[in-house]
């Protein structure tokens, strides 16, 4: 795989021009990524006490993730952490005036949001620059009122004026929002996807991130023939929730992988990435393919995105340590497929598949704890789906056959005999 850096200047210290010069040791690297982590976390909000006016720039979160709000405060050297356990919830906050218009400002218009909550910053902004620039009249204060209430959830108008600047995806940016707005997945325990959630109301950024997305490509080595990647968009009509998704595992792999490797996440979406990063790379390289690829590969997806404490699955922890030792053993081995040969990996599963094609016809055995299922063995996937009232062309035998995993905690799918001890 070919692909540059992210970013030529992901080193160098920010530019932002504060008071005091308050964010010279702060990288452009973490800034970008600040701006997109707000964009999918951060909120900008205003209160009045009769002529009394307070901004407030906060992030909340799972409690888990209480770590990143600790690196965010470390960097920009301003706000206080607050946790609440019996929410779960903690929050960054910053509330100081001072440390608004000098820091958090700056911030922003160095390094520009570009969902709909780049309209809550400008009305932030405009009350600001109401507040600072004169004494606070009656007209004054009734112009922030206004600002403050076509803000957020009051917000009724979503467009604003991108001709003079159309929006350019930072890689960093496009980190810091993926980890809060981002899902690394895999679809009914075989198909993997990257997908990013957003609401309608910011539509140029999802288009934005679309032409991001399929810039990738152009980081493919030459004569390559891997299809371009193709961003697939669906929008909720109940919730008006707009889903980029990416589903080729090709270009999960080739165009994808090469960028989220060479970035930095701050917070607990990390081990989400890593976890489907294994899940990845058992599939492109052909390790599903095999009995315990396929098995871990399903471990996999019974544990991703259950990752934090309040979650009812125990011993995450223990699980995830043994899914790495785990992957670790099955990647010494050599891989079925060569992905260096920059082939389609369905064209490395058909000559995996001809190559491993018995005489005999596929033998299905299907077992609970009372015994064979009726009809077992089947000689046929089809047939098999079709005695469990499933559609014959269901992929079930062939994600769980050989692997010793339970199907909907009942059904055990085996190519040979299987004694009662084994199934217990």
């Amino acid at each position: 795989m070919g692909f540059c850096h992210l970013s030529t200047n992901c080193n160098k210290k920010s530019n932002v021009r504060t008071e005091d010069n308050l964010l010279k040791n702060v990288s452009s690297e973490f800034l970008y990524w600040f701006s997109g982590f707000t964009d999918a976390e951060g909120n900008f909000l205003i209160s009045i006490d009769r002529q009394y006016v307070r901004f407030r720039f906060k992030i909340s979160l799972h409690i888990d993730d209480v770590e990143v709000l600790n690196t965010i405060k470390s960097n920009l050297n301003v706000g206080t952490v607050t946790l609440e356990s019996s929410r779960n919830r903690c929050s960054y906050i910053i509330q100081n005036y001072e440390e608004i218009i000098n820091i958090i400002c700056p911030i922003f218009n160095a390094f520009p949001l570009h969902t709909s909550k780049r309209l809550d910053f400008e009305n932030f902004s405009q009350a600001i620059f109401i507040k600072d620039n004169q004494k606070l009249s009656d007209a004054g204060l009734s112009k922030i009122v206004s600002l403050k209430n076509t803000m957020n959830s009051k917000r009724e108008i979503f467009t604003y004026n991108t001709t003079k600047s159309q929006i350019i995806i930072n890689p960093n940016w496009f980190i810091g929002f993926i980890e809060g707005e981002g899902t690394f997945g895999i679809k009914t325990g075989s198909s993997l996807y990257f997908q990013i959630a957003q609401k309608n109301t910011s539509q140029e950024s999802l288009n934005a991130i679309t032409t991001f997305l399929t810039g990738l490509c152009n980081n493919l080595l030459q004569n390559s023939k891997i299809l371009p990647l193709n961003v697939t968009s669906t929008t909720n009509v109940r919730t008006d929730v707009v889903s980029l998704v990416v589903y080729s595992v090709d270009s999960l792999y080739y165009y994808l992988l090469p960028l989220l490797d060479t970035s930095k996440m701050y917070s607990r979406k990390a081990i989400d990435f890593n976890l489907w990063r294994l899940a990845l790379l058992l599939k492109i390289k052909g390790y599903y393919y095999l009995p315990e690829g396929k098995t871990l590969f399903l471990d996999i997806s019974d544990i991703l995105n259950k990752r934090y404490s309040t979650n009812t699955t125990k011993n995450i922890s223990e699980i995830m340590d043994n899914i790495f030792k785990r992957s670790q053993i099955i990647f010494e081995k050599d891989p079925p497929f060569d992905v260096k040969s920059n082939i389609p990996h369905s064209d490395n599963v058909r000559k995996f598949s001809i190559q491993n094609r018995s005489d005999n016809p596929k033998v299905v055995y299907i077992y609970t704890n009372h015994g064979m299922v009726k009809g077992s063995p089947f000689v046929s996937y089809s047939s098999a789906h079709k005695a469990l009232g499933l559609n014959p062309s269901s992929n079930t035998c062939n994600r769980y056959i050989d692997t010793g995993r339970l199907y909907k905690n009942n059904f055990i799918f085996s190519s040979k005999p299987i004694d009662s001890a084994s199934r217990n």
